[in-house]
């Protein structure tokens, strides 16, 4: 689950109800965990029969396929519980546009852009009670390593841009390591070190094989992909209304200081709340020269 946030962090909810047509859902947005799991979910037989009738329509047009069964059918029917959905998927629907441009420029299936569904439910400013940051939850350790930095005025960890970027070139990484999507997924949640580790142990060499040796979290990492794209493609069929951003995602413009400058300077012409939504990496007053921006 995300941890408390910082005042910046505080800020950035408040920018983003705004945003959302000042809808309110009451401090819930952020309470549901992608990542958790009811192993007391009850799923019925007819339940099961019709998410699979429509999770083979996702299937059929997706590069990485998923195994549909039952823990796949737990997982959707326990998302379809949350409170927080409208909020997530008005959230995805902005930053999706960026999602699928850096993942056509490296030539990776567009479904994993649910992956920051799962790891952050689109909070930019999310932080788990390991360390993990960003839309994409990455490891301080690991972020470092694909040019990602946190520091007291500025985070690309927080970085919408930059943090999918880096992402990407971490999925390709993986993905030449193992050639196989399931085991991607697992090792982006479980670590690629301790996942070789478990296939040289055990001599199992795909996600259905080693998922009874996985912790409980990576147990469900799979089917939870397969889960929040059933969510996103079906969520009409069960009477969520996913809300909408006031802003246009092909309006944002790229800037980059040339010198020192406090923030408010950065934002002129721009609501206050909106630059504070479009830069939640700009966690302090003071923004260094050479600093990447966003604007409209």
């Amino acid at each position: 689950m995300i941890s408390s946030m910082t005042r910046f962090e505080s800020c950035w909810r408040i920018s983003t109800f705004f945003l959302l047509c000042c809808f309110c859902l009451n401090g819930q947005q952020d309470k549901n965990d992608f990542k958790g799991f009811d192993p007391g979910q009850k799923v019925s037989q007819s339940e099961k029969e019709l998410y699979f009738q429509r999770l083979e329509t996702i299937n059929s047009i997706n590069t990485i396929k998923i195994r549909k069964n039952l823990s796949v059918a737990k997982q959707v029917k326990r998302y379809l519980g949350f409170s927080s959905l409208p909020y997530t998927m008005g959230k995805a629907d902005f930053y999706f546009y960026f999602f699928e441009k850096k993942l056509r420029k490296y030539g990776l299936p567009e479904e994993l852009k649910y992956l920051a569904v799962i790891e952050s439910a689109m909070n930019p400013r999310a932080k788990s009670k390991v360390g993990a940051m960003g839309l994409w939850q990455f490891m301080p350790s690991t972020g470092v390593q694909y040019g990602l930095y946190h520091a007291d005025n500025v985070s690309l960890f927080y970085d919408p841009i930059a943090s999918t970027d880096a992402a990407c070139r971490y999925l390709l990484y993986l993905y030449k390591k193992f050639k196989d999507w399931e085991l991607v997924l697992t090792a982006y949640n479980y670590g690629e070190g301790r996942l070789l580790k478990l296939i040289k142990k055990t001599g199992k060499k795909t996600f259905w094989q080693l998922q009874e040796f996985l912790p409980k979290e990576t147990k469900t990492y799979v089917p939870s992909f397969l889960a929040v794209q059933y969510i996103f493609n079906f969520y009409e069929y069960h009477g969520i209304q996913p809300m909408k951003l006031k802003l246009s995602p092909q309006k944002m413009s790229i800037n980059k200081t040339t010198q020192t400058a406090h923030k408010s300077t950065l934002q002129e012409g721009v609501k206050k709340e909106v630059f504070a939504f479009l830069n939640p990496h700009l966690i302090g007053e003071q923004v260094p020269s050479g600093t990447i921006y966003y604007s409209l």
